[in-house]
């Protein structure tokens, strides 16, 4: 079973989150007080997730990150703060390898994106490893003072230097200093080391800010609440929240359908089982897409394999065919029809009823290619328990 280490200084806040993950039964839960411990954990446990407080004794996150980043490179990790939110101009939060999370926080927002870790690690994406884009503002965020030496995958070497938060200076190779900044900025798939600023390096030349390399800025809390307030006022196009971000791919929570909302075990329970399908269809050749729905077409949880399928249209036509197929049955004087199986010279679309509940139903939807195994998933659709 996957193992995911959770850093807190907050005992009240471990033992609550701790009870709160275990009941997702998905994976087994460990805790650490602070960095040392946490590395001590690490020593000696194969661990497939990492979520840390950003400041927490002995070691902070960015310490921590280091360490990983040299020790675990392919291991996601998540960074929790209560010390503001951070907008980014990049999407990199829900895909990420390094994924920010902002207390207070509903459970589900960190089951989510510790699913999300889970299913990047087992898709590869995690071989991306950690970006320069999502590490920069925590260096802001924490005012630190320090040199930062930084090793790109191909084996490049770069240094930048912080004072109290803010860029000072950059070393890289023959670059000037304001395109060493920008060179290592760029940077994916790092590792790095902290160490004390160097005196000599006390006077700043870099001229853009930190938060520019990042392509990131700062919003309050309040500021975000008027804006949302304000009828006609949209988000600078691109710039998305690092806070319970969800969209169309792994583990989203996203709604395709504007009725009410799943209740919380619900969409626990879809991320789940969509784990657990997809372990066990993962060597099945040319599956494409796995979705757990609702009978009006929300989307609770989906894995796209391959392909650029939109999931909730998908969803939503799909609720509708098996709404056709159910009055098909009933004029058969049969059943109301619990699976259907959609063939088309292209591929096979299969759709399972899996639970019903009060006032819906779920689904699952599976795609696969014309050549795929696709009774063998069908079956398994119909033996897994939701």
């Amino acid at each position: 079973m996957d193992k995911v280490l959770i850093v807190d200084d907050d005992p009240n806040f471990l033992d609550q989150t701790g009870k709160g993950l275990e009941g997702v039964r998905q994976f087994e839960v460990l805790t650490a007080k602070d960095g040392e411990e946490a590395i001590s954990i690490l020593s000696d446990h194969r661990v497939s997730v990492l979520a840390t407080d950003i400041e927490t004794p002995s070691l902070d996150a960015l310490e921590l990150l280091a360490y990983m980043s040299q020790k675990h490179p392919n291991t996601p990790c998540i960074v929790t703060t209560d010390r503001g939110k951070p907008w980014f101009k990049k999407r990199i939060s829900q895909q990420s390898f390094l994924y920010h999370l902002e207390k207070p926080f509903e459970i589900g927002s960190l089951v989510s994106a510790i699913f999300v870790g889970l299913n990047l690690r087992d898709e590869g994406t995690s071989a991306q490893g950690m970006t320069m884009a999502s590490l920069l503002p925590l260096l802001e965020l924490q005012q630190k003072t320090c040199r930062m030496q930084v090793r790109a995958a191909d084996r490049r070497l770069g240094f930048l230097y912080f004072e109290e938060g803010e860029l000072i200076d950059a070393h890289c190779g023959n670059l000037s200093v304001q395109d060493a900044a920008k060179e290592i900025a760029s940077w994916n798939r790092i590792s790095f080391s902290l160490s004390d600023l160097p005196r000599r390096r006390t006077r700043r030349r870099v001229k853009t800010k930190l938060m520019d390399f990042a392509e990131a800025t700062w919003s309050t809390g309040e500021e975000q609440e008027e804006k949302s307030g304000q009828e006609g006022v949209e988000l600078e196009e691109g710039v998305i929240e690092l806070r319970e971000v969800a969209d169309d791919v792994e583990a989203a929570m996203e709604s395709a359908y504007p009725g009410p909302e799943p209740s919380l075990e619900i969409r626990q329970k879809a991320s789940g089982w969509l784990m657990t399908i997809s372990e066990e269809v993962k060597d099945i050749r040319d599956c494409r897409l796995i979705a757990v729905i609702t009978g009006m077409g929300r989307v609770l949880a989906t894995q796209q394999k391959s392909g650029t399928q939109d999931v909730g249209k998908l969803a939503l036509a799909m609720s509708g065919f098996m709404t056709s197929a159910g009055k098909a049955a009933s004029r058969a004087d049969m059943d109301l029809a619990a699976s259907t199986t959609l063939h088309t010279k292209k591929g096979i679309v299969i759709m399972q009823q899996l639970e019903n509940l009060d006032d819906d139903t779920v689904y699952a939807i599976v795609t696969c290619g014309p050549r795929s195994n696709w009774y063998f998933i069908k079956s398994r659709l119909e033996e897994l328990s939701f």
